[in-house]
């Protein structure tokens, strides 16, 4: 039902257009149109006639459905019309509709695509930041890199012809292939193309050398699929005297000369697409993607007044479907400092479900603190709300991005992570279900968003008997509970003497992430300690206790866990460790059964950041 609604609306779209195109064209005068000696008319003219030949030649060359919708939806959703001087043009446009509405790819198969483009960008930022793990400007400027996969990538556009090999399946099939109908009317579409633009070129006094013909048109786009960058950008050089009034061809020039190193080269490249460009489209990929070179080519010299204006080109020629050109966006605006900006933008994603940038525990470390740092409340929950969700992030990412934050908000946030662990004696074998936590052995109940790659659990155990140290490799792991790792720590002290001698205990619990060796920041660790006193307790006490925790251990519901109550002729006795502490780098608070409390617990004011 909601696809035959979604389709009835887009189909009253394409309707309402439609008539509007064909009022513009019937019922404005010829008259009233603009002086045809003015510049800027005349070059509104002639990209609006270059753009219908590199539309006609982009979708006979590639012979794809995919390439003629994103050609139709240009011509249908996107045009510019006030900038549109001529109706003649309009009349060219029309035809050219009424030729591909037939040929336009299906919404399953659009769906498809845009899902797949978003795997590719998600791919791409993170390769990206892996790769360039051991490059020190990747900590210095931690933007620079996200940009670029963002930029590398380009919008879904660019983003598709770039990679239409990889669509081994659907090629083979032909089931993106034009008709055959469709393919002899664009044909014959030609001729009328070159009778109105012979009108057009005389009426309003234009070099016949700007128009661009089929020939070169078909030389240019087999240019553009050239691997060699290098060869790419001199063929580029050859050909520019007929495509210099052509702002797409600026674009790729200054693309290819970015490539090869030239920076001088590209930012003249892209001042002249943007001296040229005429706002035929409402939204213009090339467009943003000029400003977007262009901004990262110019961020050291340029002032934030100039950056900004091509941010606000990023911006108008982006939908919310661009998400990586939004995002880029909002990175510039926290590099120079604009939070409320860059908060917008990054709350704009998320309500488009757009979370791509937060989606690892690679980008959370690299986009993180430009996102939120100096963020308002409302972004910087937002944010953690989404992180939290995911359990790919581990508690270790969570501590690192609240390292803004004070040590007693962190501990709001991740409140539910503490209550959560257990400590408690266990036997041998954790299957022994008879005296399964009366042995010699400590078991950690840990949720596994702490068992991230290079973190290690320390446990120290302090009683008369002087201090011991267990590590790891002293610990057994059973990770197979839902939701959480049990490490259980080997022979830690004799339960039976301990509940005789009626002694008492104290235990440590460190959880530290050790520094990455390819980690240049300055945190050596996390720096979390978690402390529990011991007390000896009935084993009924302590039955009720463990039913308890199995809610929060399990999330099993109200009911819990069922468990045996122990054998009468069993010691009545046993050990249980009571929450006492949480220190986060060096500041303690209060921590129960029944949760932890944001006062300190050593009653000071002062509050220790991460």
């Amino acid at each position: 039902m909601l696809r035959i609604k979604r389709k009835f609306i887009i189909g009253l779209q394409s309707a309402i257009m439609l008539i509007w195109i064909l009022l513009f064209g019937l019922f404005i005068p010829k008259e009233i149109k603009a002086d045809t000696n003015n510049e800027q008319t005349r070059l509104q003219v002639l990209q609006s006639l270059n753009l219908i030949a590199v539309s006609l030649t982009h979708i006979m060359t590639y012979n794809d459905k995919v390439v003629l919708d994103q050609e139709y939806n240009t011509i249908i959703n996107n045009l510019n019309l006030s900038n549109i001087p001529d109706a003649d043009i309009i009349t060219l446009l029309q035809e050219l509709m009424d030729l591909l509405t037939s040929s336009k790819i299906n919404d399953h198969d659009r769906e498809y695509l845009l899902n797949r483009f978003d795997k590719n960008v998600q791919t791409e930022l993170k390769n990206r930041v892996r790769s360039r793990i051991f490059d020190t400007d990747l900590f210095i400027n931690p933007y620079t890199t996200v940009l670029a996969a963002v930029l590398s990538t380009g919008s879904f556009y660019f983003n598709y012809r770039s990679q239409m090999d990889s669509y081994t399946k659907e090629k083979e099939e032909g089931k993106w292939a034009i008709e055959v109908k469709t393919m002899q009317g664009l044909n014959n579409f030609y001729k009328k193309l070159l009778k109105y633009s012979w009108e057009l070129m005389r009426k309003y006094n234009l070099p016949d050398e700007w128009r661009l013909d089929e020939k070169q048109l078909s030389d240019y786009t087999a240019i553009l699929k050239e691997s060699d960058i290098a060869r790419r950008y001199r063929k580029l050089e050859r050909i520019e005297k007929s495509f210099q009034k052509f702002p797409p061809y600026w674009y790729y020039r200054g693309q290819s000369a970015q490539e090869i190193g030239n920076n001088v080269e590209a930012i003249d490249c892209f001042n002249k697409f943007q001296q040229i460009h005429q706002g035929i489209l409402r939204k213009d990929p090339y467009a943003a993607s000029v400003a977007m070179y262009k901004t990262m080519l110019t961020l050291e010299q340029a002032d934030n007044a100039t950056i900004k204006k091509d941010l606000d080109l990023i911006l108008s020629n982006s939908d919310d479907a661009d998400w990586g050109n939004i995002l880029f966006t909002a990175l510039q605006y926290a590099r120079m400092g604009d939070s409320d900006d860059a908060g917008k933008l990054i709350l704009r994603n998320l309500d488009n479900g757009h979370i791509a940038f937060i989606d690892s525990p690679d980008m959370i470390r690299k986009v993180g603190p430009a996102l939120l740092l100096n963020a308002k409340p409302d972004v910087f929950n937002r944010i953690m709300e989404m992180v939290l969700k995911n359990d790919k992030v581990k508690n270790y990412d969570l501590l690192w991005l609240y390292g803004q934050t004070r040590n007693s908000d962190i501990l709001k946030k991740i409140q539910p992570e503490f209550d959560r662990v257990l400590l408690q004696t266990s036997d041998k074998s954790l299957l022994n279900p008879l005296n399964l936590f009366k042995g010699n052995n400590i078991s950690l109940f840990l949720p596994t968003r702490w068992m991230a790659d290079n973190s290690i659990v320390i446990l120290k155990f302090r009683s008369e008997d002087g201090e011991k140290e267990f590590h790891p490799s002293d610990a057994d792991v059973m990770p197979e509970l839902p939701e959480m790792t049990v490490l259980t720590f080997k022979d830690v002290f004799p339960i039976k003497k301990f509940i005789k001698k009626n002694l008492s205990a104290e235990v440590t619990i460190s959880l530290v992430r050790e520094k990455l060796e390819t980690d240049k920041t300055t945190i050596e660790d996390y720096d979390i300690e978690m402390v529990f006193k011991s007390q000896i307790i009935g084993s009924d006490e302590q039955l009720s206790k463990m039913i308890k925790y199995t809610n929060k251990l399990f999330k099993v519901g109200k009911t819990g866990i069922a468990m045996e109550k122990p054998d009468k002729d069993n010691d009545d006795l046993t050990v249980w460790f009571n929450k006492e502490t949480i220190i986060l780098n060096g500041e303690a608070f209060k921590w129960s059964d029944e949760g932890v409390s944001i006062s300190n617990a050593n009653d000071r004011s002062d509050k220790g950041n991460l």
